[in-house]
């Protein structure tokens, strides 16, 4: 358990820094310390282990030390901001206890105990607590409980064994190659995976909320972080013109595919190492690419194979749907079991992604199989069109879906927001940059923001609804 490497590191060395938070440094037998103390405190709520608790502080920091100072427990812990998760309320009450700084409404948990900086404080202030044993451990262990929306959209519950997490973990550390030297940036509260394993490996957590994320990189020096694509852009967008690119920065992103212009856009001004990863809260991580590439190489110890619609493999270099397994994969979900026998079959997760294979070690994922584009009995996958177009146009945010006209067939429509130009000058280069794929008729959207997920992937059923109902104001279409 995470809370035994600091504890490790405490003892070995007791100065170094674990936790840099808003520039207060907190040293390994500081924060091994605390954590003590806080077990302490959350055994007083009575909790049987593999008893569920709900985490829900805006304080970086302790919703760390909370979430560790429970799984000291055996406690299942599950970390959420309410009310933004897309869960409803009523899911609170299958939780033993919810510990959050908001204000519930009665009703809304069995029980729940209110975060306050008065209630922290007398935790931190409090006498010393001793280093206990933990609990005897087993593989299947219950850990944590994650929500995913991936795949059908709809949020489920995951459960996390000791197996599972611990593998997670591991395989950040492995591909991050994090050391004693590493500097990680927490720009992702809820983010668990590659801060663990840089803790673990004796490294400095950097927690910053005083400064933009290019400002704190550069504050601290820092040689790690995990942005999404959408985070990642925002962050560039707000560099200043003169802002030093760091001299060894790894970037690990996950959720979406980085496009070819936002790669290069981080290369230059950025990042030394860009990592970008395909998996799934269910199957766990299957791919990356950390080069300007279509394909993602395949991770050790994992099997994924590209199927037709009755589940048989295809011949490598055919379009098919994507398939995996790993030895820490999940087999069900919390609460939809009937999905999960849709998607968790014959001990292979089906992603709904699809793709192409083509050697054992080289995947090219090419989108969701419903979110393909249908154009004149061709299939696209709008990832590639998307890349194609924001090359050619200066805008904010990029998508592409298709809408039926008049006769009920399918047409590309390009959506753009925050773009540069006149209508004629966007429609002109979009058609010239697509000029190659006999799209046909093309239409192009202005908006004010694209819907997306928590993770930034763009919700492309709300899109398409969004455009159809705001048809009429389309630019002049054109041909492709």
């Amino acid at each position: 358990m995470t809370a035994q490497y600091i504890a490790f590191h405490a003892a070995e060395r007791p100065d170094a820094i674990a936790i840099v938070n808003d520039g207060r440094a907190i040293g390994f037998a500081e924060f091994s310390g605390t954590i003590r103390k806080f077990t302490r405190a959350l055994r007083s709520f009575g909790l049987s282990r593999a008893a569920m608790a709900v985490i829900d502080c805006g304080d970086a920091y302790f919703n760390w030390v909370l979430r560790l100072a429970f799984e000291q427990l055996g406690v299942v812990t599950s970390t959420f901001q309410l009310p933004s998760t897309p869960m409803p309320m009523s899911f609170l009450r299958d939780f033993d206890i919810v510990l959050t700084d908001k204000t519930l409404l009665p009703g809304d948990a069995r029980r729940q105990h209110a975060i306050t900086p008065e209630w922290l404080r007398s935790i931190v202030d409090g006498p010393d607590a001793p280093e206990e044993p933990p609990p005897v451990k087993a593989p299947n262990d219950p850990i944590r409980i994650i929500l995913t929306s991936g795949t059908t959209g709809t949020p489920k519950r995951l459960l996390n064994t000791r197996k599972t997490h611990e593998a997670w973990i591991a395989r950040h550390g492995w591909i991050a190659e994090f050391t004693p030297r590493s500097r990680y940036l927490l720009a992702l509260t809820l983010t668990v995976g590659a801060p663990t394993a840089c803790i673990r490996a004796g490294g400095t957590v950097v927690i910053e909320n005083r400064m933009p994320v290019g400002a704190a990189i550069a504050a601290h020096r820092i040689t790690h972080t995990t942005l999404p694509p959408l985070a990642l852009r925002y962050v560039l967008d707000e560099l200043p013109t003169d802002y030093a690119k760091p001299s060894d920065l790894t970037i690990l992103s996950y959720g979406a595919s980085i496009s070819r212009s936002l790669r290069e856009r981080a290369m230059a001004r950025l990042a030394t190492r860009l990592i970008d990863i395909y998996g799934s809260s269910e199957g766990g991580y299957i791919s990356s690419r950390s080069r300007a590439s279509d394909t993602g190489t395949v991770w050790p110890d994992v099997s994924v194979e590209v199927v037709d619609e009755a589940g048989q493999p295809l011949p490598f270099g055919e379009i098919g749907q994507i398939r995996s397994r790993t030895d820490y994969m999940k087999d069900t979900y919390l609460d939809y079991p009937e999905v999960a026998g849709q998607l968790f079959k014959d001990g292979w997760f089906y992603s709904n992604d699809v793709g192409i294979l083509h050697d054992p070690r080289r995947l090219q994922v090419l989108g969701r199989n419903d979110d393909l584009l249908n154009i004149g009995w061709r299939k696209f996958a709008p990832e590639v069109l998307e890349d194609l177009v924001q090359s050619a146009v200066e805008a904010g945010e990029v998508a592409v879906c298709s809408v039926p006209n008049s006769d009920g067939i399918e047409e590309a429509c390009v959506v753009v927001s925050d773009v540069r130009g006149s209508d004629q000058e966007i429609i002109a280069r979009i058609n010239d940059a697509l000029r190659n794929l006999r799209l046909g008729r093309l239409h192009v959207v202005r908006a004010i923001r694209l819907p997306r997920t928590a993770n930034g992937k763009i919700q492309r059923r709300l899109l398409k609804e969004t455009v159809i109902r705001s048809f009429q104001p389309l630019m002049p279409a054109g041909r492709s």
